[in-house]
Order: structure tokens, then C-alpha cells, then sequence
């Protein structure tokens, strides 16, 4: 009866967020849009000097280093999931649908989920499938970003932040394995999917320490390493936008940089991302139809 009673309450549950998710979208999109509004001004009224201080050369690290490393690990992520799926994707085939996956995950609008279930149904996977391996892929990428974290916390000798980090971590990166060998994981692969989503997660961190330097601050790199766990904190809305910028605002004090530091590298990281995302969509589209009018052509 119990089990039953579970059960029940468990499918209502499903119910009720098929229901009401399309609803819930705009909402939680106009709310996050607000906080990041409100979160920029609050940070810019702060510190106005920041802006009067940026430098160019920690910009073009990001763009130039952070961001192009992160493309290539996340088309041999993308790579990995399709082979899972048993289906092959090309390398650079990967790459531009990690562009468009991560302008989704940049921009205010929801799909990063969807860009990839929809290349990998026409590739004749199964939406359920891909649906549940990408959520194996995001288990594994938070339990990396709360170890991460956990890690440069204790190296600060912060032992409570770092056992809390440490056991949420812990526990995502177990609840992976677990749907992972629920999903006929092999061990090999899952430690491919950890390495690749440390990769990203150690990324993020340079992101944000360029991010920082732009703004003039001297800071070193375990401290913005302890911020990559707020990056999970995004998946509460869709985009991220505003949630992302918060979680590291409020982590930041841990890491020894004031709140309104933290807010404006986060948002300068998502601006300088969201640069250079548009610039490859728009050579990956212009790409794309010179291929299109060549073939057209006949040569």
C-alpha cells in the first residue's frame, strides 16, 4: 500500500510538471531576465569603477582560449553522447551543434536540451533514450562542479563549505553511476563523460579568472575555481541568465571577492560568450550555404 501510495503521488507529480511547464517558461525566463537586470545595476551603482578599469587582454583570453577550448571538449562530449545513443556524429558536425547548444544555454531563450535530443532524433534515437542520457551527462557535470569546488575549498582550509560541496558532489557523481549502469553504461565511458565534464568545469573557472582580471581585480585561480558549482544552479531556469550571475555573487565571498565582483564577471563572461557564439553560428550558417549553392552549382 505504501509503495503504491508512493507511486501515485510520484506519477501526479510528473503530471502536474508536463502540465504546467509551458506555462512555468516565461515566467521563470521573465523573472530571471529581472534578476539579472536588477542584479547588474545593484552591481554597476557598487562598484562604478569597474567598467572604467576593464582590460582587453584578459577579454581575449576568454575569447580566444577559454571559449575555443571549451567548443572542442563539448563536441567530443557531444561525440560520446551520440555514440552512446548508437549514433555517429562527425567532429565537426559536433562542433556546430555545440554552438547552437550553448547559445541556447546562453542566451534568454529555452533549448539547449532540445538542440541536442532534436540532432540525435535525426539520427533516429529515441527521445526517451537521449532524454535520459543527457540527464546521466548533467548528473556527472554538477557532481564535478560541487567536487571542483570542494577541492579548492579544503586547499583554503574553508572545511565546512568544503565537506558541504564535497557531499552533494559526492551524491550526484554516485546517482550518476548508478543510471549509468541502469543504462548499460560501460565504466570506461562513464569515466570518459567525468573527464570531459572536468574539463568543461576547469574551464569555467579560467572564464571566470579572465573574467575577473578584465575588471582589474588581482585574484588567482583557486579562487574562481571555487565558483564553478554555481554554474549547476542555472539549470533552475531556462538559460541560466541571472540565476548563474547570483550563485557566483553569493559564492564569491567564500572565494574572498565582494558579491558585486562577482556578479560583473559572470555577466562579462556570458556577454563575451554570447560574442563569440554569435560570430561562429553566423560562419557555421554562411558555411553551410556556400556548401548548399556549391552543390547546387555542380561543383
Amino acid at each position: 500500500m505504501k509503495a503504491a501510495t508512493i507511486l501515485f503521488h510520484g506519477a501526479s507529480a510528473r503530471d502536474w510538471l508536463s502540465r504546467y511547464r509551458e506555462r512555468m517558461k516565461p515566467v521563470l525566463m521573465f523573472l530571471a531576465l529581472a534578476l539579472f537586470c536588477g542584479g547588474l545595476y545593484l552591481s554597476l551603482h557598487a562598484r562604478p569603477d569597474m567598467l572604467n578599469a576593464l582590460q582587453l587582454r584578459p577579454l581575449l583570453l576568454i575569447f580566444f582560449l577559454s571559449l575555443p577550448a571549451g567548443m572542442v571538449v563539448s563536441a567530443f562530449d557531444f561525440q560520446l553522447l551520440a555514440r552512446l545513443s548508437d549514433a555517429k556524429v562527425p567532429f565537426w558536425r559536433a562542433g556546430e551543434i555545440v554552438v547552437f547548444t550553448r547559445a541556447a544555454n546562453m542566451l534568454p531563450i529555452p533549448g539547449s536540451f532540445a538542440v541536442r535530443m532534436a540532432a540525435l532524433k535525426v539520427r533516429g534515437v529515441t527521445l526517451l533514450r537521449s532524454g535520459k542520457l543527457m540527464l546521466v551527462f548533467t548528473i556527472i557535470w554538477a557532481g564535478m562542479g560541487f567536487a571542483f569546488s570542494a577541492f579548492w575549498l579544503a586547499m583554503q582550509t574553508l572545511w565546512l563549505p568544503a565537506f558541504f560541496f564535497g557531499a552533494i558532489g559526492g551524491a550526484f557523481l554516485w546517482g550518476a553511476s548508478y543510471s549509468g549502469t541502469r543504462l548499460s553504461i560501460a565504466p570506461a565511458d562513464l569515466l570518459k563523460i567525468a573527464l570531459l565534464r572536468f574539463a568543461l568545469v576547469a574551464l569555467d573557472a579560467f572564464s571566470l579568472l579572465f573574467a575577473l582580471q578584465a575588471l582589474s581585480l588581482d585574484v588567482s585561480y583557486q579562487q574562481t575555481a571555487i565558483l564553478v558549482a554555481a554554474g549547476f544552479v542555472s539549470f533552475l531556469v531556462p538559460a541560466g541568465i541571472g540565476v548563474r550571475e547570483t550563485a557566483i555573487a553569493i559564492l564569491s565571498p567564500l572565494a574572498g571577492i565582494d558579491p558585486a565582483s562577482g556578479f560583473l564577471a559572470a555577466s562579462l563572461s556570458r556577454i563575451t560568450g554570447m560574442t563569440f557564439l554569435a560570430l561562429c553560428a553566423s560562419a557555421s550558417l554562411l558555411a553551410s550555404r556556400a556548401l548548399r549553392k556549391r552543390d547546387r552549382s555542380g561543383f
